[in-house]
């Protein structure tokens, strides 16, 4: 895709992301279905009950793309067509096409469907996703997509069938292997399915398909640290760039953010946050509040695709 498209859509991107002030009202006024059909009551009511329906929306950039309403991705799509501001500006300025990425946690695709475009045909995007609710919406969203393979498992530190919980459409979000990512009086009324799905890692899957990989998304509720397990010859050999979802909220049984930092610095990483989809140097902290954080070898962290973008 020419650089322009790409400072076209951060420009589209840029005037979404405008939550306060004028802006904000003249999109609300222009979009006035979008922004207060379903409302947020009646959404949290209908997620509460465990329901969901299909729908789609337009992305930001103009596709269309399957959502699962009332779960939170799905309305901040249906309302904004974006989800994480900082990662997605992130990745229209610094993905390069004929890149190749590993999407950890797909989930409905909103990231297997960004790379995808930005890479372009040149490029290969493989999506891992185990829940069959979540896989289904997925599959619709990657379909038509040449250059996305989608692999029904989940991402771990050896492979194996591993037991995992499904926590309905309206709170898919949090499917995972672990308690959900939730406050306390939230998760206890969350339904929570166990079932058993295969379990990989991305060691044996890159060794399998050949692949020569360039950055991996990892949003694996509390699982990351059997993530990074598993794909300790990718970091050593290949050093991608990895996006890490951060976050403590003593979930029994999964390391603290801090931990998962660590292990990233051990093996020659250096951290990175983003301030307005721009990386700048972090400083490990103790504890973490949600957000994604980049990792990149030493003195390695990519330059911007283009500076029209």
């Amino acid at each position: 895709m020419p650089p322009s498209d790409r400072a076209a859509w951060r420009a589209e991107l840029d005037r979404r992301s405008h939550t306060a002030g004028p802006r904000a009202l003249a999109y609300r006024l222009r979009h006035p279905i979008r922004m207060s059909y379903p409302s947020t009551r009646s959404l949290r009511a209908r997620r509460h009950r465990g329901e969901g329906r299909p729908s789609t929306a337009k992305t930001f950039w103009g596709r269309r793309m399957a959502i699962a309403l009332p779960e939170e991705v799905s309305i901040a799509i249906h309302r904004y067509g974006f989800v994480d501001y900082d990662l997605t500006a992130y990745l229209l300025s610094h993905l390069r096409p004929g890149a190749t990425v590993l999407d950890v946690g797909a989930h409905i695709g909103y990231y297997t469907m960004l790379t995808s475009a930005l890479v372009g045909p040149d490029g290969r995007v493989t999506a891992f996703e185990p829940t069959p609710s979540t896989l289904s919406v997925l599959r619709t969203n990657a379909r038509h997509l040449s250059n996305v393979s989608v692999v029904p498992a989940a991402v771990w530190s050896k492979r194996e069938e591993l037991v995992f919980y499904d926590r309905g459409l309206g709170y898919s979000a949090y499917n995972s292997a672990f308690e959900a990512r939730l406050p306390g009086v939230v998760r206890e009324r969350v339904p929570s399915q166990p079932l058993r799905v295969e379990a990989i890692t991305l060691d044996d899957h890159v060794c399998a398909e050949d692949l020569r990989v360039d950055f991996v998304k990892i949003d694996a509720e509390s699982a990351e640290a059997h993530v990074l397990a598993g794909m300790s010859d990718l970091l050593a050999r290949q050093q991608p760039v990895i996006s890490l979802e951060v976050g403590d909220l003593d979930v029994p049984g999964a390391p603290s953010s801090r931990e998962l930092v660590d292990t990233l610095l051990e093996a020659g990483y250096e951290p990175w946050e983003l301030h307005r989809g721009t990386p700048v140097p972090h400083r490990p902290q103790s504890r973490y509040a949600y957000q994604n954080l980049l990792f990149a070898r030493t003195g390695r962290l990519p330059e911007p695709y283009s500076k029209e973008v």
